[in-house]
């Protein structure tokens, strides 16, 4: 990013009195990409960083607040992915600025702006280094209560250990998956109910009630008796997990494939390729794979495979402008077994094999290829090997 940074990162500057109360506010407001590059910074803004905003370096969110610097309170996060992870607002933190800023510290909030979470807004206001009037190790920041692992087989693990049994594949662990998989809202006891114990009659509210109390003894088994719980939250109008408390893999996998994509669009392809790479190594298997049949899993199962496929399709494109045909055998097969059955991923996987020489593997590549699609769909393949022998010299395509 060129020297005059915040000239550059200002191309969503609304016009005329849109720009004068943008540049207005009393407080300082910067905006983020998933990508943590700083799009637009108002007057107050730019006063409080100074230089820091215009250096060339430092124009990202984790250069300008020392997200990952030992030592601080944002030592193991990023206020960006913590905020799109969240999905919410994020409590005040004190950030401290280097020597020779305009002021020594910033107090820093940030939020998800937008339904889809593509953008962050930061406040920000003075502050003073030492300051101690706040809590400077916040539960959102510090170490995780609650880890998830829910690509793949299920796993939930506390600070103090895992926290497994057979609770898991009974009706409390299937009540958090639930949980997890409508994690973007607030559910009902009636939505509950109807998706996981339709048959249950009159007594189904009851059972929601008595099997949520359960879950939360055993994702606490020291919890007090009427405490609040630190994950599953209550409120009037249903229950959620509380994603500031818990880590989810999945979070972190869409917010890495996001960052991929982001990166990846703005030309920058080693940033782009380096999340996305972190990305697929997340994916450890489908959304709860071992609950194969339940129709509450399906759409967000889904959801993730198809997020996992373009981070593959953009790595094998990476992979293709500079010829590492071992990368993009890959993260070809990495594809091929999300999509077992899309012929145009299967051809791709076939040219590959051909430019690293491995004709006899593609041979028995086509073959397994052509008798599954007969066997399943009855249909022939619409090309023959001869046909990738001869592109095999065109670009890789998977699309």
């Amino acid at each position: 990013m060129p020297s005059s940074a915040i000239e550059q990162i200002d191309p969503v500057r609304p016009p005329g009195l849109w720009a004068d109360i943008f540049d207005g506010l009393p407080s300082g407001i910067l905006v983020a990409d998933a990508a943590k590059r700083m799009l637009a910074a108002n007057q107050v803004a730019r006063e409080l960083l100074g230089d820091e905003i215009r250096r060339a370096s430092v124009a990202l969110c984790c250069e300008l607040f020392g997200c990952g610097k030992p030592g601080t309170a944002l030592e193991s996060s990023c206020l960006t992915e913590a905020a799109i992870a969240g999905g919410q607002l994020l409590p005040e933190i004190r950030v401290d600025l280097p020597a020779g800023s305009p002021v020594g510290a910033l107090w820093v909030t940030a939020s998800p702006l937008g339904s889809d979470s593509s953008y962050v807004v930061f406040q920000l206001r003075r502050g003073e280094r030492g300051d101690r009037r706040r809590r400077m190790d916040p539960h959102w920041l510090g170490e995780r209560r609650l880890r998830i692992t829910v690509l793949g087989n299920t796993m939930v693990e506390s600070a103090e250990g895992p926290i497994g049994g057979s609770w898991l594949d009974q009706r409390p662990g299937q009540l958090l998956k639930y949980l997890i998989s409508e994690r973007e809202r607030t559910m009902s006891a009636e939505r509950i109910a109807a998706a996981m114990w339709p048959a249950s009659g009159p007594e189904a509210l009851n059972t929601v009630r008595h099997y949520i109390h359960i879950l939360r003894q055993k994702l606490e088994p020291g919890r007090t008796k009427r405490s609040e719980s630190s994950f599953i939250v209550g409120t009037p109008n249903g229950y959620f997990i509380d994603r500031l408390r818990v880590d989810i893999d999945a979070d972190l996998f869409e917010q890495r494939v996001r960052t991929g994509i982001a990166a990846h669009l703005a030309g920058e392809e080693a940033t782009g390729a380096r999340s996305l790479q972190e990305a697929i190594d997340l994916y450890d298997g489908d959304f709860l794979c071992e609950e194969p049949y339940a129709e509450w899993a399906l759409a967000e199962r889904d959801r993730l495979r198809a997020l996992a496929g373009r981070a593959c399709r953009t790595l094998i494109e990476y992979a293709d402008h500079t010829d590492d045909m071992e990368t993009a055998a890959q993260y070809a097969e990495r594809l091929a077994e999300l999509e077992p059955f899309d012929v145009q991923v299967h051809r791709a996987v076939l040219v590959i094999a051909l430019r690293r020489g491995r004709r006899s593997d593609a041979v028995r590549r086509y073959d397994t290829l052509r008798q599954r699609m007969m066997r399943e769909f009855g249909e022939e393949l619409p090309f023959e090997l001869a046909d990738i022998g001869r592109d095999a010299g065109a670009p890789i395509r998977v699309t």
